[in-house]
């Protein structure tokens, strides 16, 4: 976490910024996430910052697990609408990166047998009350292959033969992305009290 100190109206505030990577895992963690959210928000709390931001890899494996957002935290409305930062038919670096055998692909039986291959992983959180949320701005970054041989081509099915022959084994330049996930580039204004 890091703070800084900025002036506002002639008024000195107090901002926040902590990026965390909460457990991975559907269901089975869902609780533990919690508790790792709970300890990441009240720590920042505990600093008596103005404005406090809590952003990253939040696993939220299903939009139920919006319930574990802290009372006073609240989600960008402009970064909720972009959508998911985790997309198995979109980022071809999915399907080199995870096991043959993963949830996702129904532990290698399949997309219909495995867990949904687009979520919102990826989260924003604000805290305080001079941030005005509803005029923020957001946009998905990161979402496209480092090589200009990667664009445009399919990304390999989530399972079978065809996903086992290229697993792994092909160059670089013909899936690598940024990361597994898409980036959010935002923007939000601190207002004077």
């Amino acid at each position: 976490m890091f703070t800084l100190d900025l002036c506002v109206g002639g008024r000195k505030q107090s901002v926040a910024v902590c990026s965390t990577h909460l457990t991975a895992c559907p269901w089975l963690m869902e609780g533990r996430r919690r508790k790792q959210l709970a300890q990441v928000t009240s720590a920042i709390e505990a600093t008596g910052p103005d404005v406090a931001c809590v952003m990253g890899d939040f696993n939220f494996h299903r939009e139920a697990e919006n319930s574990s957002i802290p009372v006073g935290w609240a989600e960008i409305p402009a970064i909720v609408k972009l959508g998911p930062t985790w997309d198995f038919a979109k980022n071809p670096l999915l399907p080199h990166y995870l096991p043959l055998q993963n949830i996702y692909n129904g532990l290698g039986l399949g997309k219909r047998f495995g867990w949904p291959s687009r979520m919102r992983l990826d989260r924003v959180l604000v805290f305080g009350s001079n941030l005005n949320c509803e005029t923020g701005e957001a946009r998905i970054i990161c979402d496209q292959p480092i090589h200009e041989r990667a664009r445009g081509k399919p990304p390999l099915p989530q399972s079978g033969c065809v996903l086992r022959e290229a697993h792994r084994s092909l160059p670089w330049e013909e899936y690598l992305c940024p990361s597994d996930h898409f980036g959010i580039n935002f923007k939000l204004s601190v207002c004077e009290r």
